[in-house]
């Protein structure tokens, strides 16, 4: 199992322990994961996939809590869930770098980067808005699924930058034994193109200790993974209830 599904599994197991969270197995190791938020919905199942009823019970598993999910495919079964009624929601482009041969892009010495242990909620208003989700105020689930991320320090580290004095962008960090997992890498758009990413990247390098750092990376987001020395593994079908989940 190549380091990005080993990140994954591991980044979804210990959201699948968060109190928040309900859960439903799947077969020997997968599972379904929902966290109550309508953007933080999984499936996992690291085997092809051919069994049209398990398809079935985990879309009713999240048709009942009226929940979008977003399923990654390991080693094909597209067709079984287009059978299903699923969609080819689009694709992540798996990545890697050690960070030992990351390229040093120019930073914006004025970015500061912190952890938000402290701050969970501002933390959560940054995510809200880097990534431009639905509505002007963070959702009351949303709010109690990043402090139980911030409860889970053993799993997970919360990281937030300033820019003159503003809350800018924002990145959580995975603690495995040989890897750094990266999610929720994201800079709020009026304060995007002041090298904040970059400043973050370099971050997580130093914060990184040598370990080889994984992330799953939108199409917009890869050109700026490359230009920090990221290199691209593959391609990770995502399907979905939903058309488009990115």
């Amino acid at each position: 199992m190549s380091v990005i599904w080993e990140d994954l599994k591991f980044f979804l197991k210990r959201l699948k322990s968060l109190p928040v969270s309900e859960s439903l197995r799947l077969g020997d190791e997968g599972f379904c994961v929902s966290t109550g938020c309508e953007f933080e919905n999984w499936i996992y199942y690291p085997e092809k996939i051919v069994d049209v009823n398990l398809v079935n019970e985990a879309v009713k598993f999240f048709k009942e809590r009226n929940m979008s999910f977003m399923w990654p495919i390991y080693d094909g079964g597209g067709e079984v869930l287009r059978s299903s009624g699923l969609y080819h929601a689009g694709e992540l482009t798996a990545m890697s770098l050690n960070p030992n041969k990351a390229v040093k892009p120019a930073l914006n010495s004025s970015v500061k980067i912190r952890s938000a242990e402290k701050i969970p909620d501002e933390w959560a208003k940054t995510v809200w808005r880097a990534f431009e989700y639905e509505g002007d105020e963070v959702s009351r689930e949303y709010y109690d699924l990043v402090e139980a991320f911030n409860n889970d320090r053993e799993s997970f580290s919360l990281y937030i930058a300033e820019l003159d004095g503003e809350f800018a962008g924002t990145f959580l960090l995975t603690h495995e034994k040989f890897l750094s997992g990266v999610y929720y890498f994201g800079v709020i758009p009026e304060l995007r193109r002041k090298k904040v990413a970059a400043s973050m990247m370099n971050e997580i390098c130093r914060l990184s200790q040598g370990k080889t750092i994984t992330l799953q990376a939108t199409p917009a987001g890869v050109p700026f993974y490359e230009s920090f020395g990221f290199e691209r593994l593959f391609a990770m079908p995502i399907y979905s209830n939903e058309m488009n989940v990115f």
